[in-house]
């Protein structure tokens, strides 16, 4: 008796061990698989812009900051602990909202080089921006309308906007906002920073898109009819803070974009809104 139940002690061993060995592999085809699909993750960073592209071969391209630190969290989870690089860091205009949390980013990941627009600012924060890449030895390099950026596997950055890369002052750094096409198989992805009506429409960008970065968090002046006439977006991202005190996204916006049929994904409602491809489907994922 004493034999017997020994034998089917193991028994039962042997069962839970294969059970643990099927589920960890079961798990680590998922992640593996999950891992080489194209990702965009727009950051629920508060009232600003923050969104990470990952490649299917592990490009890391980070556009805009955030108004706080919150990106280097975000970073931190969703980078592999031994993947300490991000590729190109792209800030669309140097305001605080989307410029503050690449300060510290710089200072954590080693930035292989920087794509910006040609205006600058006056500020301290701008200031220390600059002395930040100085200091670290990164390459700057300004973009402007008709340049391109190619990861090797099958993603590229069209720029639209601006229209020259001569550094310049203005009255308004929205007219000056790098705007860019991601396109990855069959998606489009229009990045917008807070290029509003003042900038549309982008001769460049003559077809439909299947995801766009709405313009200036949803403020009444984001994107003009023409412009989403033309682009017809299936999902319309909304990058902003709950209870803000500039009243984004405003209602004028959203029943503009629900009269073209986008579906909305606000990160204040939704969290972090993440977008996922194989280069011929995608869905989207969120944090609640």
């Amino acid at each position: 008796m004493p034999e017997q139940k020994r034998n089917l002690k193991s028994v039962w061993f042997a069962v839970i061990a294969l059970l643990v060995l099927t589920n960890v592999i079961v798990w680590a085809f998922w992640f593996s698989t999950s891992e080489k699909k194209f990702k965009i993750s727009f950051y629920d960073v508060g009232q600003g812009d923050s969104a990470l592209i990952q490649t299917k071969e592990g490009y890391n391209i980070l556009v805009d900051g955030g108004p706080n630190n919150k990106v280097v969290d975000y970073l931190n989870r969703d980078l592999p602990v031994n993947d300490r690089e991000i590729d190109a860091v792209i800030l669309t205009h140097p305001q605080a909202d989307h410029m503050y949390g690449l300060i510290e980013t710089l200072k954590k990941y080693k930035v292989k080089k920087i794509l910006t627009t040609n205006a600058t600012n006056n500020t301290k924060l701008y200031q220390n921006w600059i002395d930040t890449i100085n200091n670290k030895k990164i390459a700057l390099e300004y973009v402007k309308t008709g340049e391109t950026l190619t990861t090797g596997d099958g993603v590229t950055l069209k720029f639209v906007w601006p229209q020259t890369d001569q550094l310049q002052k203005v009255d308004d750094l929205n007219v000056a906002c790098v705007v860019f096409k991601l396109s990855y198989g069959s998606l489009d992805v229009l990045m917008t920073g807070d290029a509003d009506v003042q900038t549309q429409p982008y001769p460049e960008i003559e077809s439909h898109i299947e995801v766009l970065k709405v313009p200036h968090h949803g403020s009444k002046t984001a994107i003009k009819d023409e412009e989403l006439e033309k682009i017809k977006p299936e999902i319309a991202v909304i990058s902003v803070a709950a209870k803000n005190r500039y009243g984004h996204p405003t209602a004028v916006t959203l029943n503009q974009l629900q009269s073209f049929g986008a579906k909305i994904f606000r990160t204040d409602q939704r969290g972090t809104v993440k977008i996922v491809s194989d280069g011929q489907r995608w869905y989207t994922q969120t944090e609640r």
